[in-house]
């Protein structure tokens, strides 16, 4: 019976790994215990952290709803509603794609050239 040979090089990475988990496992026990005033340093960061967070989101939010009102107050074509209507006023039964062909031309998304 043989037994099985690794190449060096296995050995040695395997090695590396097995000391990194050692000096890891090590320093967790070396670690001193967090003290009171670590655990509100913490939380207040997290506390900031958060407010930061939701200030930014609400920022970006109302940032977005004011870009988007003042596209449609600037003379930007209802183009949803336009299509909508003109599908609404002529439709055409069992063939949807053309009505909605018919309602870009309407709505000049399309120009007949």
């Amino acid at each position: 019976m043989r037994l099985p040979v690794s190449p060096t090089s296995e050995l040695d990475a395997v090695r590396a790994e097995r000391d990194a988990w050692r000096r890891r496992a090590e320093w967790v026990l070396r670690e001193e215990p967090a003290t009171e005033r670590d655990v509100k340093r913490r939380s207040r960061g997290r506390v900031r952290r958060l407010l930061g967070t939701s200030f930014l989101t609400v920022v970006v939010v109302l940032g977005a709803g004011l870009l988007f009102g003042r596209q449609q107050e600037a003379g930007a074509p209802d183009y949803p509603g336009c299509i909508g209507r003109a599908r609404y006023e002529h439709p055409i039964q069992g063939n949807q794609y053309q009505e909605l062909v018919n309602a870009l031309y309407a709505c000049e998304v399309y120009r007949a050239g």
